[in-house]
């Protein structure tokens, strides 16, 4: 990925701490010290990156001499520079900031320095940008930097050798932090948190102490479990799912869910549970499948270093946590672990247990139905379309980076990207509900409108979740209506094959769509000939105004 980094201070380019940033990126450092410069220039990153050292805006032997309203109106005259660019909407945009030069505890007992109200305008000032712009982030430097001693951060000599106010453990320390909110940028967080029981959500071995025994609760130890169950309950509310994986006797583990007055986690709060003597690489292989969820959404708590090594060891794609021999840092070390973090809380993330939950009972449901049409008839599915707009773009963001499965083509767009198709196309979403609740927003749709005789399918993407309820086909038989509407007499499918999206291509298979040879393709609009160019696995396939589509 291409980044530009610009900043108020000289960064050192050729420091080897930079390396972790440049391992996966390339780096356009900007001439340090002439920020608007900097702001203004037009460059072709796809990340642009602004660094702001206040001690480089702001004369700090003169705090007590300055006028707030004046440096104010400096700090609003960058804010302005930084909307403008925000306002391209072509890239994304990172501003860090520091206010750090000293500290006299005595000097700011009584009140608080000047420094740091202008730091509070300025973070202000840019966080009214962020609601704004969802290509907008914001990095406050001094709160990774205070984590590792601001002294063993910043270096007084690197300033007036080279007018960079870091040391090298300072650029090491943005460098990799940098490179943790652009992987979060460009990938998907972790989807679920797998839990031990014994010695991780509780002190002690269930089978041997029993229940009155194990250590949970306000003293001692039972403390320290009582608050990791608080941070598995905060990362639950962010709309990460937890389950347990444990060998022990479910009914015990149940019990205590159930049961014991000092436990935080309740049977309500877990989606999965696999509570049995059995392999737990095998069970997890299970929970994922039962989910719809690859093995690079979950993440592995366990005490056992034995269990631990036996998950990497048989099921790569898992991250597995190295947990702190204290496990009085574990719900710090919980709430700080990165995978699980996202820029923006969704409506749905918040009901996420819940949803899932209301899956497993439906899929029940229908199992044991004699007439499954009947039992759709009977839960009352009622989908409706609604339109892209400032309330539904955050989620239809998060379709598009987190739908692998039900997917045709697996295309992830940026905001931007979702704007444009937007204006030139015939985009929607899809809500559903249905009596097992309101599931949210599950499915975007995106059609191209080619030569005024293709229907070309850009996005069918629809959440698993909701998966058995023939939803698709609904989906299906709304775009023929737009086809048939628009006067065009094909709709044109492009399936691009991942190892997850199986289930998109069967749906293709089951609807009327023919499969379009090599040689009728070259008959076809260039267009088709430049995506088959782009992605030479993909297959398309056409289906007509006159095909029959199964109804819901």
């Amino acid at each position: 990925m291409k980044i530009t980094l610009n900043s108020t201070s000289f960064l050192l380019p050729n420091n080897e701490s930079w390396s972790i940033l440049k391992k996966n990126n390339n780096i356009n450092f900007s001439d340090y010290g002439n920020i608007n410069s900097g702001l203004n220039a037009k460059n072709k990153a796809e990340i642009d990156v602004t660094l702001f050292f206040l001690p480089d805006l702001i004369d700090y032997f003169q705090l007590d001499k300055l006028d707030y309203r004046f440096e104010t109106k400096k700090i609003s005259n960058i804010i302005k520079l930084i909307e403008q660019k925000l306002k391209l909407k072509n890239k994304k945009f990172i501003v860090g900031l520091s206010e750090y030069f000293y500290n006299n505890i005595i000097n700011f007992s009584k009140n608080i320095s000047f420094s740091k109200k202008i730091k509070s305008y300025f973070l202000d000032e840019l966080y009214k940008l962020s609601r704004k712009y969802n290509n907008f982030y914001i990095f406050d430097l001094d709160n990774i930097f205070s984590d590792h001693g601001y002294n063993n951060c910043f270096d007084q000599r690197n300033f007036y050798a080279f007018r960079c106010r870091l040391s090298t453990l300072g650029i090491k320390i943005l460098s990799k932090n940098l490179e943790e909110i652009i992987n979060r940028i460009n990938f998907t967080n972790k989807k679920v948190l797998l839990l031990d029981c014994d010695n991780t959500i509780w002190g002690g071995v269930l089978a041997e102490d029993g229940m009155e025994n194990i250590q949970i609760g306000q003293d001692g130890i039972g403390s320290a479990f009582l608050d990791f169950q608080k941070a598995i309950k905060k990362i639950k509310s962010s709309g990460v799912l937890i389950a347990l994986v444990s060998k022990n006797d479910k009914s015990d583990v149940e019990n205590v869910l159930k049961n014991h007055q000092s436990m935080i986690l309740k049977k309500n709060d877990i989606t999965a549970m696999k509570i049995n003597w059995n392999e737990k690489s095998d069970n997890i292989k299970q929970l994922a499948k039962g989910l719809f969820l690859g093995l690079n959404s979950f993440v592995f708590w366990d005490d056992n270093p034995i269990e631990r090594e036996k998950v990497r060891a048989q099921l790569k794609d898992i991250e597995v946590i190295e947990p702190s021999k204290d496990i009085s840092d574990w719900p710090k070390q919980l709430l700080e672990f990165k995978g699980f973090s996202k820029f923006i809380i969704t409506k749905e993330d918040k009901v996420k247990t819940k949803q899932y939950k209301n899956r497993e009972k439906f899929i029940e449901a229908k199992h044991s139905s004699k007439n499954e049409i009947n039992y759709l008839k009977s839960i009352k599915i009622k989908p409706k379309i609604i339109k892209i707009n400032k309330s539904t773009l955050n989620r239809t963001l998060q379709l598009c980076q987190k739908t692998n499965q039900f997917n045709l083509r697996t295309k992830i767009y940026s905001m931007k990207d979702i704007n444009k198709l937007n204006k030139k196309n015939i985009c929607f979403l899809v809500h559903l509900k249905d009596n097992y609740g309101d599931h949210g927003i599950i499915s975007f749709i995106c059609l191209k409108i080619i030569e005024k005789k293709f229907l070309f399918i850009d996005t069918f993407l629809m959440s698993c979740r909701i998966l058995g309820r023939h939803l698709e086909s609904w989906i299906l038989n709304e775009i023929k209506k737009l086809a048939i509407k628009n006067k065009l007499n094909f709709i044109i499918a492009e399936y691009i094959p991942t190892k997850r999206n199986q289930v998109a291509k069967d749906f293709i298979l089951k609807s009327c769509f023919e499969k379009i040879s090599k040689e009728k393709l070259n008959n076809y609009n260039i267009f088709f000939k430049k995506l088959k160019k782009e992605n030479s696995n993909s297959e398309f396939y056409t289906l007509t105004k006159n095909s029959k589509i199964p109804n819901l």
